[in-house]
């Protein structure tokens, strides 16, 4: 089976291509960036550029679109990217309508196709006015996501009945890979976070697991049709996700960011994060599926996990993660990584990174390795142990001097279909407590950032073909 996927480097996107890909589907991907997406995918896909809205199609991706047999629609820029500017509306309704009008305008008359599945969000419904909750059965609402999530779903409107159409719904979505949760958690983490305005407004969430694990699910149950609700259990009040997620981390939360505050800094935007909107899905239990995160609870007991300290009971830290695909098999990948001197063939030369020392003849649990760098000019000395060692799949280095008061970084390799999946999970902390945090996170990120980039380049070089 063949899927065609839009949207594939997003958050959502890159989820639901994993396990499109692991259920056994051929994903092809479109992408106003084909080379950056290559690169970047952490799944096996045959990749395609087009710049969305209302440009045209090659001819290749014209004849290629007459042999896929579903489309996964999820294009549309990030909402929370810009301040929501006349002009940056302008983008997010041509990245997201015009581009599905235009894709639905060359796929509509294809006799394969069998199922569309389209992206929407519960902002659809606009805000809540009491307690009660919409469900799939609810009329649309009022104001600019509203508008735009029911523009999206209606540009579908011209697709053939013989073609199987869902809709998702998609509520706030959690996980540490991104979205809504690191949002909230930066500034608790620095000691500035807590309630939005009132706290009284409700929201519906989901993890990123939950929506990805459903789309497969979707396409392999015929049953599925329809517009669906994509959140986990009951709605929950800012104030008392705010007091969960202290509690899991044992964060004191900071006074309440008054809504005047949030409008100043963000603009319309903060209507989202301040408007009321209890959605519920009853549609999606008639269909079998199970999540595995059912309610806001669960979901929180799996995303805070990634920000505990590996060593300091109820001690709350920063999270950095990513994950690379490469077409090989992981019996070929791990031996590169497992040889200390391969680092600096991996590591951006601004750093001047040099090994001076390997405790032991090759690397095992409790090796210690010795490394020099400049960072802004400044020189440094790194000393990291050896903390794991499970070759072919798993090992971490755990800093024990150098300019972190934490940094425990996990390396994983998956084997998936078509190769491997390289994930590293960094937890860190900065030095000098709060003052470190509030001064220094934004420019940590940024090296960190840039360094894993380079990082992705270069294991896309050396395995990529």
């Amino acid at each position: 089976m063949k899927i065609l996927l839009t949207g594939a480097t997003g958050l959502i996107g890159s989820e639901v291509g994993k396990q499109l890909s692991d259920s056994g589907i051929e994903v092809i991907s479109l992408s106003r960036d084909a080379s950056r997406a290559r690169k970047s995918l952490p799944f096996l896909s045959e990749v395609h550029e087009w710049a969305g809205g209302d440009a045209p199609f090659s001819k290749e991706l014209l004849s290629l679109f007459q042999d896929v047999d579903g489309v996964v629609n999820l294009m549309g820029e990030n909402l929370s990217e810009h301040r929501w500017s006349s002009e940056f509306k302008q983008k997010l309704s041509k990245s997201r309508v015009s581009g599905t009008k235009s894709l639905v305008d060359v796929l509509k008359e294809n006799a394969k196709l069998r199922i569309w599945i389209q992206g929407s969000a519960i902002g659809i419904y606009g805000g809540s006015k009491d307690d009660s909750n919409f469900d799939e059965g609810s009329p649309s609402g009022s104001g600019f996501l509203a508008e735009l999530s029911r523009d999206w779903e209606d540009a579908t409107r011209e697709l053939p009945d013989s073609i199987r159409k869902v809709t998702l719904r998609i509520g706030v979505v959690f996980s540490h890979k991104g979205g809504a949760y690191p949002k909230l958690l930066t500034p608790l983490l620095q000691g500035v976070g807590g309630v939005l305005g009132s706290g009284g407004q409700r929201m519906s969430v989901v993890h990123l697991t939950d929506v990805a694990r459903f789309i497969p699910y979707a396409i392999h149950h015929e049953q599925v049709q329809g517009n669906y609700n994509l959140v986990a259990g009951m709605p929950v009040t800012n104030r008392d996700l705010m007091r969960k997620i202290s509690k899991l981390l044992s964060i004191r939360l900071a006074p309440r960011a008054p809504a005047f505050a949030l409008r100043l800094a963000i603009g319309e935007m903060a209507d989202a994060l301040l408007t009321s909107q209890g959605v519920v899905s009853k549609r999606i239990i008639e269909t079998g599926f199970l999540f595995k995160y059912p309610d806001v609870d669960s979901i929180l007991q799996e995303v805070t996990q990634w920000n505990l300290h590996p060593f300091k009971s109820g001690q709350a830290v920063f999270v950095m993660y990513a994950e690379q695909f490469v077409p090989r098999k992981l019996e070929s990948i791990f031996p590169f990584f497992s040889e200390a001197k391969n680092l600096e063939a991996i590591t951006p030369e601004w750093l001047n990174f040099k090994i001076q020392r390997v405790s032991t003849p090759s690397i095992e649990k409790g090796t210690k390795i010795r490394y020099r760098l400049k960072l802004h000019g400044i020189p440094l000395k790194w000393v990291t142990d050896i903390a794991e060692w499970e070759p072919p799949f798993r090992f971490v280095d755990n800093q024990i001097r150098g300019p972190y008061s934490l940094w425990y970084h996990e390396h994983s390799f998956e084997a998936v279909r078509g190769g491997t999946l390289m994930k590293d999970w960094v937890r860190y902390q900065l030095p000098m407590g709060k003052l470190g945090q509030w001064f220094g996170l934004g420019k940590v990120k940024s090296d960190v950032g840039r360094i894993f980039e380079h990082r992705r380049v270069k294991i896309q070089e050396m395995f990529g073909s």
